[in-house]
């Protein structure tokens, strides 16, 4: 549904078809409006009408090839409310014979700059300016050729440098004030969207239509807005509804190790405050799966469902590899299985899943699909590289990989 409905961009100016995708054009050679229909977008929509696999579409069809559900999958079911056929099972009738679509897409995905608080071990400088420690693990991105070395050493020209390309883009602007009447759907990630200046003035843009607009967020949960004036408060109010992704990967000692100048406490605080805004219409617990939380993953499921009352959903951490749960040793891997098959039977007796019996298929395919990934590869020949990888962060950061972690010291 993605290539048909909506377009989505990246901290470094990429404009993509969906968040997972690689780019189809840049903002700083292409408007909005000329990549919506370039050469790369026919192609890609010829391609999935003939149920071929696109190259710029890899990363959904990797993960449906480990027996995980992809985020292409998922629009394409009508499994979810949010799934974009059910929100737009009209939109192939403006499709042309030569595969091109008139310029009035009704979803966005922005990520418009690398500006946030927290600098999360999965994550990197291009997503974070907090981020300060990167010449310490950069070696293993090159070692597993991913796109991200060379991308941000030519990004990149000093610790926490700020990333933002569409701030004064006319590519950007211009197209996107056309598309406003349009919308229906707006969805912003980063960085961490609710301190950023530039997603409150897009806010402001949409307000005129808000009725019409559902705001979905990918957050870290840590912020309500950058100052009196300019926050959810005040905003929130003129949409139709908003839908929070809230990135918790672990549990107190977890999270916090995970995410870098996290404060557990305050997170749930804040979710609670979240839950009373009135017009919320979800919100959401974003696991990345990896190695520092793959044994916690019971226990957050019983947290999110039966104690806070808040959705589990996973998204596996495939990069940095080390980081995998896919890299732990055996006996860890059948430990995790163990435990998130146990809890799998629990689901239905879960206080939210009661009130929402939706959230039982749900949250089986979640856990299916980390069991599938975790068993889908062997990559326990990057242990001991997890265990260095963690080991230099922990220098910069002033923590503690054994400490949080005592059930790994024996496989050392």
């Amino acid at each position: 549904m993605h290539p048909f409905t909506g377009l989505a961009t990246r901290e470094d100016g990429a404009i993509k078809i969906c968040c997972r995708s690689q780019p189809v054009a840049y903002i700083q050679d292409e408007s909005l409006e000329e990549a919506w229909n370039n050469s790369t977008m026919l192609k890609v929509r010829e391609q999935v009408l003939n149920n071929e696999r696109p190259d710029v579409c890899k990363a959904c069809f990797d993960l449906e090839d480990q027996g995980v559900q992809s985020l292409r999958q998922r629009h394409i079911k009508p499994l979810i409310p949010e799934s974009r056929v059910n929100l737009y099972p009209d939109a192939l009738d403006k499709l042309e014979d030569d595969y091109s679509m008139p310029f009035d897409i009704p979803t966005m995905e922005i990520k418009l700059n690398n500006l946030c608080n927290l600098k999360c071990r999965m994550c990197n400088p291009l997503d974070s300016t907090s981020w300060t420690d990167w010449n310490e693990v950069e070696e293993f991105y090159e070692k597993e050729n991913n796109f991200l070395a060379p991308l941000i050493k030519e990004k990149v020209n000093r610790p926490g440098q700020y990333i933002g390309p569409f701030d004064n883009s006319t590519n950007w602007w211009t197209s996107f004030d056309k598309l406003l009447p349009h919308f229906r759907r707006v969805e912003f990630a980063g960085g961490e969207p609710l301190m950023d200046p530039t997603h409150f003035k897009i806010l402001n843009a949409l307000s005129p239509y808000g009725n019409n607009i559902e705001i979905k967020y990918a957050t870290n949960g840590t912020k309500f807005g950058i100052n009196k004036t300019e926050n959810v408060y005040k905003y929130w109010p003129r949409f139709n509804s908003i839908a929070l992704n809230i990135s918790i990967d672990g549990i107190e000692d977890s999270y916090e190790y995970i995410r870098g100048n996290g404060n557990w406490l305050q997170l749930i605080e804040n979710i609670k405050k979240f839950k009373e805004i009135p017009n919320i219409s979800r919100i959401v617990g974003a696991v990345a799966v990896q190695v520092s939380n793959a044994l916690d993953l019971d226990n957050m499921i019983r947290y999110f469902l039966d104690d806070i009352g808040i959705v589990f959903y996973a998204n596996m951490v495939r990069y940095p590899q080390v980081l995998s749960v896919q890299v732990l040793p055996a006996e860890i891997k059948q430990k995790v299985v163990e435990k998130l098959s146990s809890v799998r039977q629990e689901v239905p007796k879960f206080n939210l899943v009661k009130e929402n019996p939706i959230l039982k298929d749900i949250t089986y395919q979640q856990i299916d699909g980390v069991i599938n990934f975790l068993q889908s590869d062997d990559k326990t020949h990057l242990w001991q590289d997890c265990i260095e990888y963690n080991t230099r962060l922990d220098k910069t950061r002033k923590q503690s990989f054994f400490s949080v972690h005592p059930e790994f010291k024996k496989y050392v």
